[in-house]
Order: C-alpha cells, then structure tokens, then sequence
C-alpha cells in the first residue's frame, strides 16, 4: 500500500511539474504575441506617418509649380517674366525667402539668377525653372515661346521633403483661326440662309480675313448661299494647322470635359459655358462674361449632336464629329477633327472661328433654319487671353 501511494504522489509531482512547464511555455508563447503585435502596431503607425508626410509634401511640392504656373502671364497677380527667353543660362527662382532658394542652387552673385518671393507663407517650396534645352545647347522652342523646365521642392515642418519636375509648353497660340471657316477637306454649302464672312465687324481696326479655306480643291454650293471675305474663297491652301494637336493639347486642361464611346444627342446644352446674346446670323454675337474650354473627347469617329439650344463661349473642341441641330450660338472658337454639319431648324451663330475637317465638312441647313459664321477678332482676342499660356507635357517624380 505505501508503495502505492508514493507512487501516486510522485505521478502528482509529475504532472504539477509537467503544468507548470507548460503554463511557462503558453506564457512565453503570449508575451511573444504581444511584443510582435506591439512591433506590427507600431511600424504601422510608421508607415502610416511617412506616407502621410509623403503626402503632404507632395502637395506642397505641386503647390510651387501651380503658383509659378499662375504667376507666369501678363496681368497675374505678382506676374512672373522671362527677360531673357533665347538664353541658355536663364534661371528663375520662387521661393519663402532666398536662403531657401540657396538651396536649390540660388546665386545672388549670379546675374543669370532672377527671385522671386511666394505670395504666400503657409506652405513651405522653392521652385527652379530654366530653359529646356536641345542637342547643340540652343534653348528648344514652341511656337516662339522657350519650353520650360520647373522643379519644385516640397518640405514639411517634421522633415519630409519631395521633389517634383515638369515641363511646360506654350499652347495659347495654337488657338488662332486663319479664316472663318478653316476645313482640311472638302465643303458643301447648303440653304440660301447660309451666311459665312471673314470680314471683321468686331474691332476698331479690322483685320479681315477670307470667308472660307480649303487645302482641298472642292468648295460646292446650292441654294445660293453668300460668302464674304478677304478674299472670299481660298482652295488648295497650303496652311496646315495641325487640329488633332490643338484639340489634345487644349483638352487636357478642359473646364468641361466630356468623354463618350458612342453617338450621343445632348439638349439645351449649357448655361454653365456661357450665355452669349445673338440678335441674328448676319450680326456679330455680344457677350462679356468668361471663357471656357469645352471637350468632347468622342474617340476620334463617333458624333456629338448639340441640340436645343446649346450655347456658350470660349473653346469648343471634338476629337470626333460635330453636329449642331436647332438653335445654337457660340462666342469664340470651334476645333473639329472630324466633320461639322448643321441640321434643323433655328438660327445658329458662331462669332469667331470654325476650324474642322479631318474627313467632311458640311455647312448644312434646313429650309427655315439659318447659319452665320462670322469671324471676330475681339472673339478670338478674348480666347487667347484667357487660354491657360502652358500646358504640362511631361511630368516626374524626382524623389
């Protein structure tokens, strides 16, 4: 019997050992957890604070490029200049102060080196901006206008910092019509209330140009409908203006972008462009407010139809087919890659200039419709002036 219970009490030994091994194993299985999850919670939290300071520097560093952006045209607010637009060693610097500029490689001695201080103080950047240049070290042009290059770096008060680099190109001068009506291919006249004239009602000083211009040979007419112009008429033209460039450039920086894969019919499109007052199609249209750029991207071959009494001012661009039914009066200028035609009836009026024709064009109206295009150089002088003067056509990262 004794031998039985001392064998009894050692197995109890045993096995309260057994548990206490194990209980100090779970132990140190938990503690490890915890200390992996403290660990997981805390470089989260790190991760989280970088990106966070990534962020924020980031859009510090976009704020540069968008105040020098603002700044480089005539009449901005503290208008930043180029004094120098052939030289390959101009540089410009927009920074809180000049220390900050030092830093990006800021010269006072430098008499290449021009400073300018940000208009505000809330955010911390310098911007550098030269002249891109070529292969033979010759500043690299756009129109008569250098293409720049700006670097902006961002920083923040706990140390992060971001640099970002752009190139700019001028896009204001690729807005200009050389006649009323510009079309790259054939056109058809249509309706004996088809009215169409390059001769400037608009400025005190007019600066006429011709009615219509073809670089094809084929200008048709039924219906007897009038075209003036200096000269009225012009086929075979050897001017070449690039629409699809001009409709891409100018609709990446869009108040209105519009983006469809198929046909589409839009009514009574927009108060929100502009509400032009028209008085006839034989008259010029009056309008005073802003400028917009509206886009249709329709994918090269599909067709918009503004229908209704579709209005506005500024740029209409369509990367793709235009056709305008009904009433409809536009202040400015109208780019269609592809063909334009006019349908229905009502008075449509374009004050300005119409520039179309990657494949048709037709002027087109209906018995009782009415079509004036009449081209003004106040229309046109207003678009240019409040066209955004660059355009980001390359854009980076540094670090």
């Amino acid at each position: 019997m004794e031998e039985t219970m001392g064998s009894m009490m050692e197995q109890a030994r045993d096995e309260r050992g057994f548990i206490l091994v194990l209980s100090l194993m779970l132990l140190l299985v938990l503690s490890l957890l915890a200390i992996s999850a403290v660990g997981t919670a805390t470089f989260d939290t790190s991760i989280s604070g970088n990106r966070r300071v990534s962020e924020q520097t980031f859009c510090v560093a976009e704020s540069g490029i968008n105040e020098f952006r603002g700044r480089f045209m005539a009449g901005a607010t503290g208008e930043i200049s180029d004094n120098a637009p052939t030289d390959q060693n101009w540089r410009y610097f927009l920074a809180k102060n000049a220390t900050r500029a030092t830093q990006i490689g800021y010269s006072a001695t430098d008499s290449n080196h021009h400073l300018g201080g940000s208009l505000q103080s809330s955010l911390d950047y310098a911007v550098e901006v030269r002249h891109k240049l070529d292969a033979t070290n010759s500043v690299v042009m756009n129109e008569g206008v250098p293409v720049y290059l700006v670097t902006s770096y961002g920083y923040t008060p706990e140390g992060g910092n971001k640099v970002i680099r752009v190139e700019l190109s001028n896009v204001r001068k690729i807005a200009d019509s050389p006649a009323a009506l510009y079309s790259k291919a054939p056109v058809q006249l249509k309706g004996s209330s088809t009215y169409i004239s390059g001769m400037d009602q608009c400025s005190a000083t007019p600066g006429n140009k011709p009615g219509i211009i073809t670089t094809t040979p084929t200008i048709t007419e039924s219906g007897s409908p009038i075209v003036e112009g200096d000269p009225p008429q012009t086929t075979n033209s050897s001017t070449n203006i690039s629409l699809a460039e001009i409709v891409s450039a100018l609709g990446q920086v869009a108040d209105f972008p519009y983006d469809y894969s198929t046909d589409q019919t839009l009514t009574g499109m927009s108060d929100s462009w502009g509400t032009p007052t028209a008085s006839g199609t034989g008259t010029p249209i009056n309008y005073e407010g802003p400028m917009n750029i509206v886009y249709f991207d329709m994918n090269g071959n599909k067709t918009v139809k503004l229908a209704g009494g579709s209005h506005g001012a500024g740029l209409l661009i369509v990367n793709g087919n235009l056709e305008l039914n009904g009433g409809f009066t536009w202040y400015g200028q109208i780019v269609v890659t592809g063909s334009l035609s006019f349908s229905g009836g009502g008075e449509k009026n374009i004050t300005g200039g119409v520039m179309a024709g990657e494949t048709s064009v037709v002027v087109n109206t209906e018995i009782g419709g009415n079509v004036g295009i009449l081209y003004c150089s106040k229309a046109m002088g207003k678009l240019k002036e409040s066209l955004p003067p660059f355009k980001i056509t390359q854009w980076r990262e540094v670090y």
